[in-house]
């Protein structure tokens, strides 16, 4: 189990809640929060995946010509995000998984998960 034990910023409570959760990771593991690091694509579903339950999807392959690119801890992650809904690919048809998400992209996220989630 990993745990947070803050530093003093703005951001302990929640990070302690996530963490708490099973939402974040602070140590070593599939992914390790880095608050002065950019939040990728990939690593955004994968806490929406984790807050969700972790559900599982049977269907398979995604529709993104770089899924190839996804981190192996962020595949059941972006392939129920990409089913959900939650998780398009950008102009270009791709996924860009290791890309920065931004702002707009966070946003419409949040808003597609709180959507689905009385279906999901």
């Amino acid at each position: 189990k990993s745990f947070y034990t803050g530093t003093g910023v703005w951001y302990d409570t929640a990070v302690n809640w996530a963490v708490g959760a099973g939402v974040l990771n602070v140590d070593e593991g599939f992914w390790k929060f880095s608050p002065d690091e950019n939040v990728t694509r990939e690593q955004l579903a994968m806490m929406l995946w984790r807050y969700a339950g972790r559900p599982l999807i049977s269907e398979g392959n995604l529709p993104f010509s770089d899924a190839g690119a996804l981190s192996p801890w962020a595949v059941e992650a972006a392939r129920w995000a990409a089913h959900s809904g939650i998780l398009n690919g950008r102009e270009n048809g791709c996924l860009d998984p290791g890309g920065k998400v931004t702002r707009a992209e966070a946003a419409s996220m949040l808003v597609r998960f709180l959507e689905g989630t009385s279906q999901i």
